[in-house]
């Protein structure tokens, strides 16, 4: 059985104006997470050290991170990461930005776990309609593509940004990959809207899914984390 959360850091700063990586690293540690999806890492404060906030973040060794870096200045980076347990076996990342809007990218690892390989994608979309559906294309293409390529289990999620209830940009995808009930996540202290979502292709087999809330954590960044527990059918003979 596999564990893994998506999480929203807000650049790791809480609702009590805190920023603070160490209590984020300590609570994903103990959730058990076997992989954390993780959408506005920020190391580019000029008073933090860039290392200082990955040991923060992987709780001192726990995990690996995995950078999906969207902004590079001369303190540090800003984007995507992903946090691995597991030994990593291919990385790479794809550019789903807009002209004239903040860059982004759609972040892929392969691991292996067990007897198993397993393909990650993790996203942050755009906060324009239009930007979302573009990237929401390109979601689809990069998935149909990695899916051809690997023919391994996969699981795909993120911050997509869409608050539309009946939205329709991720029909593509929903056909290829079953999108799970996460429920509303946005923002952390009420959440009214679905931001933060999950995907598992047909080989993962989900047993729970949704939301994490506790007084505990609730206020560590905007938006709640999202969690799912799976296990790997063997393939069709």
């Amino acid at each position: 059985m596999y564990r893994l959360i998506s999480y929203n850091l807000h650049s790791g700063i809480g609702r009590d104006g805190i920023q603070d990586y160490h209590r984020i690293g300590r609570f994903l540690a103990a959730q058990n997470a076997d992989f954390v999806l993780l959408q506005e890492m920020d190391t580019r404060p000029q008073e933090r050290g860039v290392n200082d906030d990955i040991s923060a973040i992987c709780a001192n060794g726990h995990f690996e991170l995995i950078p999906g870096k969207t902004m590079t200045t001369a303190y540090g980076w800003y984007g995507n990461a992903i946090l691995s347990r597991h030994p990593v076996l291919h990385r790479q990342q794809f550019d789903i930005s807009v002209e004239n809007r903040e860059p982004r990218t759609l972040q892929q690892v392969v691991v292996s776990a067990n007897d198993h390989q397993i393909s990650l994608l993790n996203a942050h979309l755009g906060l324009k309609k239009r930007e979302r559906a573009y990237q929401a294309r390109c979601l689809y293409d990069a998935v149909s593509d990695i899916q051809q390529r690997f023919n391994i289990p996969a699981c795909v999620g993120g911050d997509m940004n869409e608050w539309w209830p009946n939205t329709k940009i991720f029909k593509r995808l929903d056909k290829q990959y079953r999108q799970l009930d996460t429920g509303r996540t946005f923002p952390s202290q009420l959440p009214l809207i679905k931001l933060d979502r999950l995907w598992a292709s047909k080989r993962i087999i989900v047993s729970e899914v949704g939301r994490l809330r506790g007084a505990a954590f609730d206020h560590f960044s905007d938006h709640l984390p999202v969690q799912m527990d799976f296990d790997i059918a063997l393939p069709e003979q």
